[in-house]
């Protein structure tokens, strides 16, 4: 956003204070835990796991695709994207959709990251008794299921 000369934009620190002023009877209202808690908990539970296994079951609740943190957080920015359309802030709008879509591909690449963490772990000759000796499950064909959505590597 460029100003005249004669005029100086405002901080961020006085943009924010006073955004928070501004929002105060909205926000006192809020009867939700702070947006990071869900996540730090997770990132606790992270740290009790004791395989790789355990360690997908904890990435993919963040990372995943479906209800993880990552997935919310990219419907998060499409909400802010659509708020700010519906307020006549296009521009806005379309950075929040900008930042939605690499987040969208960020996860691709997480997803592939897992991938090949537990393709290291099972590939290896001295992975655990439990993991060897166990059978591979059968899986039924989806009926009509979609493929999942992938950037390239």
């Amino acid at each position: 956003m460029l100003l005249p000369p004669h005029e100086t934009r405002p901080s961020a620190d006085d943009l924010h204070r006073w955004a928070a002023h501004d929002a105060r009877p909205f926000t006192e209202s809020l009867t939700l835990a702070d947006a990071g808690h869900g996540v730090s908990a997770w990132s606790d539970k992270l740290h009790e796991a004791r395989t790789a296994a355990e360690f997908q079951a904890v990435t993919s609740a963040v990372l995943g695709d479906g209800h993880s943190a990552l997935g919310e957080l990219h419907l998060f920015l499409e909400a802010a994207a659509d708020w700010c359309d519906r307020h006549q802030e296009p521009r806005i709008a379309e950075r929040y959709r900008r930042h939605a879509q690499e987040l969208s591909e960020l996860g691709d690449q997480l997803a592939y990251l897992g991938e090949d963490h537990l393709a290291g772990t099972y590939r290896r000759p001295n992975r655990p008794a439990a993991v060897r000796a166990a059978p591979a499950p059968a899986v039924a064909p989806a009926a009509s299921a979609a493929p999942v959505r992938r950037s390239s590597r």
